[in-house]
């Protein structure tokens, strides 16, 4: 009877190689059994036939390393040598992923072979991305600066982890260990989640895309944020800001306007002479640094009355005039160093900070440029009670915005009416008319 497997040496006196047979007619690759002895040699043979050790490496004698049966050889022979198609790749992927023997596995020149620096170089760009312009496709809007901050925190916080990486190796292991780092945990929890959110929604749309079979855009813990509360300067605060020495002419203008209309500080950098008028002004446009003029944030124009009327009507004139690069209707009001650009709306808020400083407000950080904007609202509507009203001055869509400006004041204003009550009910019990704390507690948070 013919024995299962074959013996040779490579050199004379050298160590016998053994080759089983398989039962398809193929046969192993030759593995060393570590002696020159031919009878040894055959009983090292027969040892790893029968008993279903035969080593897994050439050369490998050592028991301490992995041991295989003939049908596992066999089937690894055939592995290596029958030829397989791109559908049965899949197949055994897919039975290893089913097995829980692997996570993932890349064919070459597949979309998940794809490198994830150029999915991600180009997902957050607003003119190229195919994201981007799905969403446009669909009616949905996203703001060119809000791509830029997204390209930004890729390329600082993400692409220096996963450069040269294949899309489809991407775990969400690979994500929790890079956000994890202590560069960006120490950041505020808004800006964490921004910079989680500028990596999954590129992930869940390459999953959607078929670039990836990880659902690695879930698992990312996010940070619970907490709004702050916007400071809005009482009515006595913002006429002593205004009547304070300022050190730049131009910012206090910029600032006195958003105090009288609420305009958001792009659509006043916007403006230009054609929409300064008589009796108001004529809010059609906004200024982004990325894009230059575009229309205003809910997309439509509004017309608001200035008061104080010819005070600032001649204050925005003059200063419209002295733009060197004058462009008759065109010219900037708050014109910047180049033709065809407004000044930068940041250096608004530096001169404001320092104008309350000057009056020695105690801390000049919490309030900004935007909050004229909460102070206009919630000026009107101590006088105007009808919000559709205040909503057409202001440019907001909802009420529910709206009403975020006017809250806290609210509280403000129980407080006082429920102090003024108490006095008047408890007076003749406390001739100070100073009434209990404890009352006082009740009363606000009842």
């Amino acid at each position: 009877m013919a024995k299962p497997f074959s013996l040779s040496t490579k050199r004379h006196g050298g160590n016998f190689y053994v080759q089983f047979a398989f039962p398809d007619g193929g046969r192993s690759f030759q593995k060393s059994t570590g002696t020159s002895n031919r009878q040894e040699a055959e009983k090292i043979a027969m040892e790893w036939l029968v008993n279903g050790n035969i080593p897994g490496r050439i050369n490998s004698k050592a028991p301490s390393e992995s041991k295989i049966n003939m049908e596992k050889l066999s089937f690894f022979n055939s592995l290596k040598t029958i030829p397989l198609d791109d559908i049965d790749a899949d197949k055994v992927i897919k039975i290893l992923k089913d097995r829980g023997l692997i996570l993932s596995a890349i064919r070459p020149e597949t979309k998940q072979s794809t490198l994830i620096d150029d999915i991600l170089t180009t997902f957050w760009n607003y003119n190229n991305s195919p994201y981007v312009k799905s969403l446009q496709i669909n009616g949905s809007s996203i703001s060119v600066s809000y791509c830029k901050t997204m390209e930004s925190r890729i390329r600082l916080y993400w692409l220096p982890s996963l450069k040269g990486r294949t899309i489809g190796s991407i775990t969400t292991d690979d994500l929790r260990n890079i956000i994890s780092n202590k560069k960006i945990q120490t950041l505020a929890p808004k800006t964490i989640n921004g910079i989680a959110d500028a990596i999954t929604i590129p992930m869940k749309w390459a999953y959607i895309e078929k670039y990836t079979e990880n659902v690695c855009f879930e698992g990312l813990r996010r940070r619970s944020v907490k709004s702050k509360e916007r400071k809005v300067l009482t009515m006595e605060q913002a006429e002593e800001v205004m009547s304070a020495d300022w050190e730049n002419d131009e910012a206090k203008l910029a600032n006195k306007v958003a105090m009288h209309t609420g305009m958001r500080a792009g659509e006043i950098a916007g403006l230009q002479l054609k929409n300064i008028q008589k009796d108001g002004i004529h809010v059609n446009q906004s200024w982004s640094k990325y894009v230059g003029l575009k229309c205003c944030k809910n997309g439509e124009a509004r017309d608001i009355p200035i008061p104080i009327s010819k005070e600032l009507y001649d204050e925005l004139m003059i200063q419209a005039k002295l733009n060197p690069f004058s462009e008759g209707e065109e010219s900037f009001v708050f014109f910047g160093l180049k033709p065809k650009q407004p000044t930068d709306p940041k250096q608004w808020n530096k001169y404001l900070h320092r104008a309350l400083k000057k009056i020695g407000y105690p801390k000049p950080e919490e309030i900004c440029f935007h909050s004229w904007r909460h102070f206009f609202c919630s000026r009107m509507l101590d006088i105007i009670h009808d919000k559709r009203i205040v909503m057409a001055l202001s440019g907001h869509k909802t009420e529910a915005m709206l009403d975020h400006y006017g809250k806290h004041l609210e509280d403000e204003k129980t407080l006082k009416i429920a102090n003024e009550a108490i006095e008047e009910v408890f007076s003749s019990e406390n001739p100070d008319n100073d009434p209990s704390p404890n009352v006082l507690k009740m009363v606000v948070n009842g």
